[in-house]
């Protein structure tokens, strides 16, 4: 017996524990990525992991999860990202001895097409990766279509062979979106959790600017879009905006738009009236739950104050997007965080507005600044006149994220919609890892 008790002992002696690193999300499930070289800002010098064995709890209890192999080199590295959904309180864990390795099956499956790729899911939901790394939803349930396209497309406009710095001239003006930019590299790596797309464009016009754009189409109908815009060269840019098109409308022409009222709309200043106010005027304001939200029907223009866009200069808010009542179905693009609103008027236009024109969801740098905004009192001379002041102008080394989350869900009417949606954006905002 005292034997015993002496092994025991020993063997508690020599226990190692596996290294966890604890995350929490919020009530509603979301997708969770993470790069494996930022494991080593949280993980002792003096441990040494054993990384194959790798696992991964939601609530408790162990959940698929996959490790998209960026590099290729067949082996877990630095490059590669760890990938799973989770919700509440979440633990990556990862042992320091060796352990057996887990596999999952793959949810979806990837059929080459030509140029493009055909991504289908086990619940028979579809979609299209192009072979500029765009993703096109294609099918959802029992809808075929066109239910949300070109996701990640970059729209750029400014003067490509400026040569402001030099002799004050501007040169000439050129827009293009990203399916004007070279293909690099595409990779479509399909796992038990999520279908990633690693793409890298380049821009011929706009030289020394490059596209890095990972999109991740979830099992549970989320997108999760990182669009990397850097420089390798100066650039005079009038738009530089992060977009998807054609969100249910071409599947419901009677899909409505809907998102939180804005905190700052340039056309209400003009009007020297509230964003509610210059959306209650046009009737397309519905309250839920005591709670102001702009309604109204996605192909309508709504009677702007001016130029042709449905709203144009308008703050950001937390989500925004469309729904058909015909379908039951809302997709949503969600903010990982609600931008501050700037109080100086130059300061808010030079950083990212939202735009909602010719059924596109734009969102980003917008530099054209027209007449009108001298033809109303509230902004005459907020803005300078003289377009050589108009461009963000970007330096060489200068790096733009943009991180959205799409989302695809059923809802049995617009008022269930909005409520869920408002849960699944705390969700998304409240993501952190908690380790001390």
């Amino acid at each position: 017996m005292k034997r015993l008790l002496i092994f025991a002992l020993i063997f508690i002696g020599v226990l190692v524990l596996p290294f966890t690193l604890k995350i929490h999300a919020g009530s509603v499930e979301v997708p969770i990525t993470m790069k494996m070289s930022d494991f080593l800002d949280y993980v002792p010098d003096d441990v040494d992991l054993y990384w194959d064995g790798i696992r991964v709890k939601v609530g408790g209890l162990y959940v698929p999860f996959q490790i998209d192999d960026v590099d290729g080199n067949g082996r877990i590295s630095g490059n590669d990202y760890l990938v799973f959904l989770g919700k509440g309180e979440c633990e990556i864990i990862i042992p320091e001895n060796e352990t057996a390795v887990v596999n999952f099956e793959n949810y979806f499956s990837v059929n080459k097409d030509g140029n493009d790729w055909v991504v289908t899911g086990k619940n028979g939901e579809q979609f299209k990766v192009d072979d500029h790394g765009l993703v096109h939803v294609t099918k959802f349930g029992k809808i075929e279509g066109t239910i949300l396209d070109e996701i990640g497309v970059l729209r750029v406009a400014g003067f490509a062979n400026s040569t402001y710095y030099v002799n004050g001239e501007l040169g000439k003006h050129f827009e293009e979106v990203s399916y004007a930019f070279e293909p690099i590299s595409v990779k479509v790596i399909p796992g038990p959790v999520a279908v990633s797309v690693y793409a890298q464009l380049r821009s011929i016009t706009f030289s020394g600017l490059n596209q890095y754009i990972v999109t991740r189409v979830f099992k549970n109908d989320d997108i999760l879009v990182n669009n990397n815009v850097s420089f390798k060269n100066y650039a005079d840019l009038m738009k530089l905006q992060h977009m998807v098109t054609r969100v249910l409308t071409s599947v419901d022409s009677e899909a409505v738009h809907v998102l939180p009222v804005f905190r700052k709309l340039v056309w209400a200043d003009q009007l020297n009236i509230t964003p509610y106010e210059y959306w209650l005027q046009r009737n397309a304001i519905k309250i839920v739950d005591n709670v102001p939200y702009i309604v109204f029907p996605a192909m309508d223009s709504m009677k702007p104050l001016w130029w042709g866009a449905t709203y144009i200069f308008a703050s950001q808010e937390r989500w925004r997007g469309n729904y058909s009542e015909k379908y039951g179905l809302g997709v949503a693009e969600i903010l990982p965080e609600i931008p501050v609103v700037k109080d100086n008027f130059e300061d808010w236009i030079n950083g990212n507005t939202w735009v909602f024109e010719s059924q596109e969801f734009r969102d980003g740098v917008f530099k054209w600044i027209p007449g009108e905004f001298e033809a109303f009192a509230a902004t005459k001379g907020a803005y300078p006149t003289e377009m050589k002041l108009w461009p963000n102008r970007y330096y060489a080394g200068q790096k733009v994220n943009f991180v959205r989350l799409y989302s695809i869900s059923k809802a049995g009417d617009l008022e269930s919609w909005i409520r869920w949606l408002e849960e699944k954006s705390k969700s998304f905002r409240s993501i952190k890892i908690v380790n001390e």
